[in-house]
């Protein structure tokens, strides 16, 4: 079935004018300073926000986008913050900063609070082998991390700030709540300081040494929200945020704040260890952070495909369906999965999925309960144009029927959809998994879907080999009388098989004429060779 596109107004992206004025409005809100307008901020709105990188970093990427008196107004507040007294931690990697006296006066013990940052910088620069954070070029006292602790607003757990407006990187500083009490946290006092230093020293290391993209900033705080857990294992103030993806699993990954998808890189720790974290964010300047994902998996010998569907059935198994030993260590404190529908076992369906995003659907039989766990793995429309969604049917027969899948000898599915490539599916029969472990993936064998007809199809997927290193090939197609109609560098995923998906325009953006093509892939030193069939319909 051909993908469907959506519409609506995101936060991120191109900002137009009414964006900006709301982006302003919560600006304001961060900082404490009344805003007389109240202007509301576009976007999902419903999920908890605990920290305000995304919002002050994303102003400081706008700045000269905003009107005279805006940024008159944001030059005051877009200053570190002022106080009377600071001090070193031992091992002089940071410099805390405070007001001994008055509303911003310390609620914790910085002695425990200075011991927590430097085990922080510990775990993630010495341990899990992130480089070290960019030097502030004497900002705050000296080239130390700078940390002020401030008496934040609306249950701001703390936020870090670019130094550079602007910027791609650039040196920063934490801002973070001076007590954390009051009802607007999950977690209070010290342990609420020490996961929001290794959530915030995160990001320090993010913008310093990687890069800030608005577009990606749910892999920033997810990458942020995941480090409280690797450095802080037994305070868990990220269960807290688990939820809001568990209720709706079927939105978009890119369309989430990212506290709640921690999770996913935990499991990504869980199947390949700390390093591939760190992997993932080498390639963040280079590539988006879904394409990151696919590139990196594949340097593994998986694929997002296969790991992403065993994801979604690790998300299964938690709370009361817990299997100790197996799948998340702590899911038991985790909630369950809400199931996108539920219908008897012989009625079929249609569905849009989102890209790159899990739906469980339930199917009930008697006593039999069946879940199908159906991955859209749509790395390209994720990229963009994340409201574009797959059309699949899905059914389930009692008996077996040429096309089926067999899942038991009772059972028996089939997907059918125009984009089947960038599906996968695992089965849970009453809470025991059918097929865990079954997906794998393989080089393409050749250029699909034939023929490719543009009213239908958004990607002609073309065969790839990994044997030449690195993400990238070099791509040629030539018409039958072997004229050049497209060259250029493109990369590699892997959906069902390994290929290089092409959105079979020429080099100038243009669709081509019905016919057949030749194609020639370099892939470090193989060669690739075979032809395909256009139809422009």
């Amino acid at each position: 079935m051909k993908k469907l596109l959506a519409l609506s107004v995101l936060l991120f992206g191109s900002l137009q004018a009414q964006n900006l004025d709301s982006l302003y409005s919560e600006f304001l809100r961060i900082k404490g300073v009344p805003d007389p307008t109240n202007t509301r901020v576009l976007g999902d709105n419903t999920e908890p926000i605990k920290c305000s990188f995304g919002f002050v970093n994303n102003i400081k990427s706008n700045f000269n986008r905003f009107t005279p008196k805006q940024k008159s107004v944001l030059a005051v507040l877009l200053q570190r913050p002022n106080t009377d007294t600071s001090f070193v931690t031992p091992s002089g990697k940071f410099r805390i900063h405070f007001n001994k006296k008055g509303s911003n006066a310390p609620g914790y013990d910085l002695k425990e609070f200075a011991i927590a940052a430097d085990s922080s910088y510990n775990y993630e620069v010495n341990i899990m082998k992130f480089p070290a954070p960019q030097s502030d070029n004497g900002e705050g006292g000296d080239n130390r991390v700078d940390v002020y602790l401030q008496n934040l607003v609306g249950g701001d757990y703390g936020y870090t700030e670019q130094d550079l407006v602007g910027a791609t990187t650039s040196p920063s500083y934490i801002v973070m709540d001076n007590d954390f009490s009051g009802s607007g946290y999950y977690t209070h006092g010290i342990n609420a300081a020490k996961v929001t230093i290794a959530h915030e020293l995160h990001h320090v290391i993010q913008l310093g040494n990687y890069i800030f993209r608005e577009s990606d900033r749910f892999y920033h705080e997810l990458t942020s929200t995941a480090m409280e857990e690797f450095v802080y294992d037994d305070v868990n103030d990220y269960y807290n945020y688990i939820g809001s993806y568990f209720r709706n699993t079927g939105k978009a990954i890119a369309m989430n704040n990212g506290y709640n998808l921690a999770l996913w890189n935990i499991f990504l720790s869980n199947r390949f260890g700390n390093k591939i974290i760190k992997d993932i964010w080498e390639e963040m300047p280079n590539m988006r952070a879904v394409e990151a994902f696919s590139k990196v998996l594949l340097d593994y010998g998986s694929s997002l495909k296969v790991e992403f569907n065993r994801f979604g059935l690790w998300c299964y198994f938690t709370n009361t369906r817990t299997v100790p030993g197996k799948y998340f260590e702590e899911a038991a404190n985790y909630p369950l999965v809400t199931n996108s529908m539920s219908m008897d076992i012989l009625k079929p369906i249609s569905v849009t999925t989102e890209p790159v995003s899990n739906n469980f659907y339930e199917f009930i039989d008697g006593s039999n309960r069946l879940i199908s766990i159906i991955s859209n793995v749509d790395v390209q429309s994720s990229v963009n144009s994340p409201t574009t969604k797959i059309l699949l049917d899905y059914a389930i027969s009692a008996v077996a029927i040429s096309g089926y899948r067999k899942l038991t000898n009772d059972y028996y599915s089939k997907i059918t959809s125009q984009d089947l490539n960038l599906l996968a599916e695992t089965n849970v029969l009453n809470d025991i998994p059918l097929n865990e472990g079954e997906a794998s993936v393989e080089t393409a064998g050749y250029a699909y879907p034939q023929p490719f007809k543009y009213s239908e199809h958004q990607y002609l997927f073309l065969p790839a080999s990994l044997n030449g290193g690195g993400g990238n090939v070099d791509l040629y197609i030539y018409s039958t009388d072997m004229n050049l109609v497209y060259s250029g560098q493109k990369r590699i995923v892997a959906t069902e098989k390994i290929v290089v998906p092409w959105d079979a325009k020429d080099s100038n953006q243009h669709k081509l004429a019905t016919g057949v093509y030749f194609y020639v892939i370099k892939c470090g030193e193989d060669i690739l060779k075979g032809k395909f069939v256009i139809y422009n319909d």
